[in-house]
Order: C-alpha cells, then structure tokens, then sequence
C-alpha cells in the first residue's frame, strides 16, 4: 500500500503575523479555517500553517498521509502494535488520527 503525503501542518502562534512571511517566501494563503491557515503549493499535497500552542519541543511540522480507508489502517496499525496517540478527530472534511514515530514525532493517518 502507498501512502500519499497530504497535509504538513507548521504550528505557529499568530497567523496574521505568519501569513505575511510566508506569502514572501512565495506561498500563497487560501481562506482561513479558523485557527489554521492553508498556503497553496502544486499539486495535491497541501502547507499549512496551525495557530496554537505547541507542546515543547519537536515537531515543528507535522505529516499527514492521506489513507483510502482510517478505520482499516488503524486496525492494520494496531494488529502490529502501533497505537494511536488519542481518539479519531472528525473536523467534517476529513478525519484522521495521530500517531508518535520512535522518536515522538507526530504522524497523522487522514482521510477525505
């Protein structure tokens, strides 16, 4: 099975600071959604930026993969181990669940 990057999320602590400073770079912001902003980049994979306080230290970012089925890759996750960091998030576009890589990093499973 192929996993397709889909979202990476930057936390940030004010997004109308940050917007700006993106834009320079070159990236451009589409239409708030509440405390998180996306920036477009080309084809599929979406940036975006997350306002809110970060638990201390990394990640900085956090990857999203794109999944045809959650609730089937979670099942497929745990039958070897991998547990989830907390319950599945529902925001109504998509739902996903998080997930801690050896090193604590934050990986997310969503689907669309």
């Amino acid at each position: 099975m192929g996993l397709e990057l889909d979202t990476v999320f930057v936390w940030v602590t004010d997004l109308e600071r940050s917007i700006p400073w993106y834009r320079a770079v070159g990236l451009e912001a589409a239409a708030p959604q509440g405390t998180w902003q996306e920036i477009s980049v080309s084809g599929e994979t979406r940036f975006a930026l997350h306002q809110g306080h970060r638990p201390e230290g990394p990640p900085t970012s956090v990857p999203s993969f794109r999944v045809d089925d959650l609730s089937s890759h979670m099942e497929r996750l745990a039958a070897s181990g991998i547990e989830p960091l907390g319950p599945v998030t529902d925001i109504g576009v998509a739902r996903f669940a998080a997930y801690a890589d050896p090193d604590g990093n934050e990986i997310q499973f969503l689907e669309r």
